[in-house]
């Protein structure tokens, strides 16, 4: 189990709206007798790459945060930590101001930023991803924020990693108590976060969402070194590159879902993701015995819950197996879901003013706290 959250930022800037001209024949002639109306648009920001990192400079470091673990500029890596250097991010910003002429800060098109953070609770990675040009209505500003327990990072070993992890899954009652404790501390923390952008980054606008993740991986994963890692792949969320130093943290998600179907564990408001992190099923409210299915054991075929509220989703890497299991596509209780479907607890607008509303109950805000007891 490993947390996910979002924060999609507009930012209260000039933008230009630039009608892009067609490449095929009919589109040019339909461009030229519409003068332009019916070809396609984007959005281009008037910010600088400057200026909108150093703004996100000082939001992370307002919070504490100052460990630099990448910095991209136009798919150029302007610094990559392969080492574990901490409290860079001041340094490096400052060189990269100093670096950066006028005019490569004003034609930039991507800037990609990830740091790190740990505090009592998680181990965080944070991806800033900033588009200049962009489709209309697209937010330039994606923040991902990746929490991973704290307190199971070990030495990348399962045996030391299960012996932490026995204390969660000792009953239901421990199982949930632990994971609302978690929900409670990620939710604060990616609020905070977003409050510290806007206080920095003015905005009109700032959506929040988080939720919880179960990894359901094809075969049991027994050590750190043998977690796959995806870095030929920028989609993917930030704790699946294999960044410096976060595998020995990440282990123990690799191991849950076992645990969870050998301890008889009850789970309900989570998403089951594959081995990239891609969503397979979303459970809410009302869940299921983990242990009297295969859905949630590595050692075995996967197959569908019997009972559970659960909604199936496509693209993925158990796409064989939920078309022989009939759900899906082929069971035609499919739900295309993906980022805004249940699950999500969503802030919208004004997340400085502290309000983080949620689209679940108090019972199911728990990510496993109701019922199975």
């Amino acid at each position: 189990m490993y947390f996910t959250g979002s924060l999609a930022v507009d930012p209260s800037q000039i933008t230009a709206i630039k009608v892009l001209k067609p490449t095929k024949v009919f589109g040019k002639i339909l461009h030229l007798m519409t003068g332009g109306a019916t070809s396609e648009k984007e959005e281009q920001e008037t910010f600088t790459a400057v200026a909108i990192l150093q703004q996100f400079n000082m939001a992370l470091r307002s919070m504490g945060i100052n460990n630099l673990v990448r910095l991209t500029k136009d798919d150029f890596d302007f610094y990559f930590d392969e080492e574990g250097t901490e409290d860079d991010l001041k340094e490096i910003m400052d060189n990269f101001s100093l670096e950066t002429d006028k005019i490569e800060s004003e034609v930039f098109e991507t800037l990609y930023l990830v740091v790190e953070h740990q505090d009592e609770h998680f181990k965080y990675l944070i991806e800033v991803d900033i588009k200049r040009r962009h489709k209309v209505g697209e937010y330039p500003i994606e923040v991902k924020v990746n929490g991973v327990m704290a307190d199971m990072g070990g030495d990348g070993s399962s045996e030391s990693t299960k012996e932490k992890m026995k204390k969660v899954f000792q009953s239901q009652e421990l199982y949930n108590k632990y994971l609302l404790e978690k929900q409670n501390a990620f939710e604060g923390f990616v609020s905070t976060l977003g409050q510290g952008v806007k206080k920095f980054i003015t905005s009109d606008d700032l959506i929040q969402k988080v939720k919880q993740n179960m990894i359901r991986p094809k075969e049991p994963v027994k050590k750190a070194d043998s977690i796959p890692q995806h870095r030929d792949n920028r989609s993917v969320q930030p704790i699946y590159y294999g960044y410096y130093g976060f595998d020995d943290y990440f282990l123990y998600s690799w191991m849950w879902s076992s645990m969870a179907y050998s301890n008889g564990i009850y789970v309900n408001n989570f998403y089951m993701v594959d081995e990239s992190g891609q969503d397979m099923m979303s459970v809410g409210d009302e869940g299921f015995d983990a242990g009297e299915t295969d859905t949630l054991n590595p050692e075995a075929d996967f197959e569908p819950p019997d009972t559970g509220d659960v909604e199936y989703f496509n693209d993925h890497d158990y796409q064989d197996e939920f078309q022989e299991a009939n759900v899906g596509d082929a069971g035609g209780d499919y739900d295309s879901g993906g980022d805004d479907s249940g699950g999500w607890s969503d802030s919208f607008g004004d997340s400085s003013s502290g309000d983080s509303s949620s689209s679940c109950s108090s019972c199911s805000s728990c990510g496993g706290g109701c019922g199975g007891d």
